[in-house]
């Protein structure tokens, strides 16, 4: 059974929603999308990258492991092999990595200006720009993505179960359960919230909140 909110969380979730709409009707102005600050590419059983700051650095690959996608976007870069995921970052000025279960297949890739996220068929990971650091979230076993947004502060999956956020500020991914007849009946994604609104409640995403928020 759900408690009660207590006054000052009711409060914080009406400002929240407040500044939603505000900045949702605020006028913006389009900027141009900043340069790349890596570049990668491919030397023999090498991936090398090359920022200002690092100069070249370089991370082997083996002799088996082949590279099926790559780019770069702001300050990370993003190779995607049959075997891991590899992440640069012209802040933390190193190549890191995570490995792939066996047969786990990548669907899906974005690489923004301060992190990236790639979602396989068993998990969801999130590569942060800012410290050079990967982080995961696995899906349950008839767990289903149906829906992504994303903006150039975070990331929000919906799957058949619940909403999942992703930013490069929190330490891991957030997520909240839907119930089990809890239907989504919209999203807006505007001036880096994306809010959420099922037939029970609206839960807000955002770089300046610690996590989810919601309310009835």
């Amino acid at each position: 059974m759900n408690r009660p909110k207590p006054l000052h969380s009711l409060l914080w979730c009406s400002c929240t929603l407040c500044l939603f709409l505000i900045l949702r009707d605020s006028p913006t102005v389009a900027t141009a999308t900043p340069p790349s600050e890596v570049a990668i590419w491919f030397e023999a059983d090498l991936a090398v990258a090359s920022s200002q700051l690092s100069g070249r650095r370089e991370i082997p690959l083996s002799t088996q492991e082949t590279v099926i996608s790559s780019g770069t976007n702001g300050i990370n870069a993003i190779v995607v092999t049959s075997r891991r995921l590899l992440g640069f970052s012209s802040r933390a000025l190193t190549w890191t990595k995570i490995e792939l279960d066996v047969n786990e297949q990548v669907l899906e890739r974005q690489i923004l200006p301060t992190f990236s996220f790639i979602r396989t068929d068993r998990h969801l990971y999130g590569f942060r720009g800012v410290n050079g650091l990967w982080l995961e979230e696995a899906l349950g076993v008839r767990e289903k993505v149906r829906r992504l947004y994303s903006n150039d502060y975070g990331a929000v999956f919906i799957t058949t179960e619940r909403l999942i956020g992703f930013t490069p500020l929190l330490g891991s991914f957030a997520s909240k359960p839907l119930d089990v007849h809890e239907q989504i009946v919209g999203v807006d994604n505007e001036n880096g919230l994306i809010l959420v609104s099922t037939n029970r409640r609206t839960l807000v995403f955002g770089s300046r909140l610690s996590g989810w928020d919601e309310f009835e």
